[in-house]
């Protein structure tokens, strides 16, 4: 194939450029009336028995750091966060100033493994932030046990998982505050932006506020005509609004989302079935939704990771690692024994993730396994 295959590419059409040129021409570019639609949009989508609450921020980082402190995690806190994770999930804890404290996974799921999790629980501990990795959920269930059993809050790192289904029912549902990522590689793409959820309006009130530097909820509304000048700062806050024009982006994709995430399990299906027995894939079930972020593989032993992802760039096919696990990191390594780690190291060896992305065709997914199948029998 001549042209490069990314690993993720954004699925846009004419309604997104329509709408985004609309919401130019309005004159709102800032935070206003689309972002409130989004909001209740996404609310909407995602409830399922109870009301659900929606602030829309400039990334899902944004929404795990004004979480932890809407729900009261100061310094000196701990907080669990797993080891198989991006950087920000572990960065926003450092940056109230409470403790990070790294857990292991599990093997099949790549999430964070709950009984060792208890077993971290000091007096110290305020919270827990489950990842649902690859779009594939964590065991709710369990980390809500947990969570009441130690008196901890729970805050969702949903940043791969929205439409995600735990047990028929949308991630979302289950935390304090579930935080979701539209960045540009996500199943819902803005380009830019986040959002964090919660069944308790307060919270995600208090978020609001946060989000804009402790300013009362009039903010915007005062360049209005029904709006009235006077603000008031009401806490110290921060600047991670959402903006009405990745609202209005944010909009049309949540219309496509369920259509998209199918497309990615339709691909994922293929990839199971066609893909060669050497490889094994992490776990899928039939009592969740996995929407497949991402699509991790892996290797047989004898075959080198690096070497492999060379061959697949000269062929034009995009692949990477999600995610060198953070002890691993050189700011982290002399902060957490590797050891206490055994299994997201032995993941690392030999795992990497290749091009899902509902705008793929079938010429190019085809072209994945025939290649990838390819090197693995020379």
């Amino acid at each position: 194939m001549d042209k490069f295959i990314p690993l993720a590419k954004p699925d846009v059409g004419q309604d997104e450029i329509e709408l985004v040129i609309e919401t130019i021409k309005s004159g709102w570019l800032t935070t206003g009336p689309k972002v409130t639609e989004f909001e209740n949009n996404l609310s909407k989508y995602l409830q399922k028995n109870d009301a659900l609450h929606s602030v829309g921020l400039n990334s899902c980082t944004s929404a795990l750091h004004l979480a932890l402190i809407a729900l009261g995690v100061k310094a000196g806190d701990e907080v669990i966060v797993p080891t198989w994770t991006f950087v920000a999930t572990i960065q926003v804890v450092e940056w109230i100033g409470a403790i990070p404290v790294l857990c292991d996974i599990e093997e099949n799921s790549l999430n964070i493994d709950v009984k060792k999790a208890e077993n971290l629980i000091t007096e110290k501990t305020k919270a827990i932030i489950p990842v649902h990795m690859a779009g594939y959920p964590c065991d709710m269930e369990a980390i809500q046990k947990l969570a009441d059993k130690h008196n901890l809050k729970v805050i969702e790192d949903a940043a791969h998982a929205i439409g995600t289904e735990y047990k028929n029912i949308k991630i979302g549902n289950f935390a304090d505050v579930t935080c979701f990522s539209f960045y540009a590689t996500k199943n819902l793409a803005m380009g830019e932006g986040g959002a964090a959820v919660s069944k308790n309006p307060k919270t995600i009130e208090k978020i609001r506020k946060l989000s804009y530097f402790g300013v009362n909820k009039s903010a915007f509304n005062r360049y209005e005509k029904r709006g009235t000048w006077f603000y008031d700062i009401e806490e110290i806050g921060y600047k991670c609004n959402l903006d009405s024009v990745h609202a209005a982006f944010g909009i049309v994709q949540l219309k496509k989302l369920d259509s998209m995430n199918k497309r990615r399990r339709e691909i994922a299906k293929y990839y199971k079935e066609n893909l060669s027995t050497k490889l094994s894939f992490t776990e899928d079930n039939q009592k969740h939704y996995h929407i497949y972020h991402l699509f991790p593989i892996r290797l047989p032993k004898e075959v080198n990771r690096d070497e492999f992802i060379d061959k697949l760039k000269q062929n034009n096919i995009g692949a990477s690692l999600h995610f060198i696990p953070l002890h691993l990191h050189s700011f982290y390594q002399n902060r957490f024994a590797k050891e206490d780690f055994p299994i997201a190291n032995k993941v690392f060896e030999n795992i990497l993730s290749i091009p899902i992305c509902s705008a793929m065709t079938n010429e190019e997914i085809e072209y994945v396994v025939k290649t990838i199948n390819k090197i693995l029998d020379s």
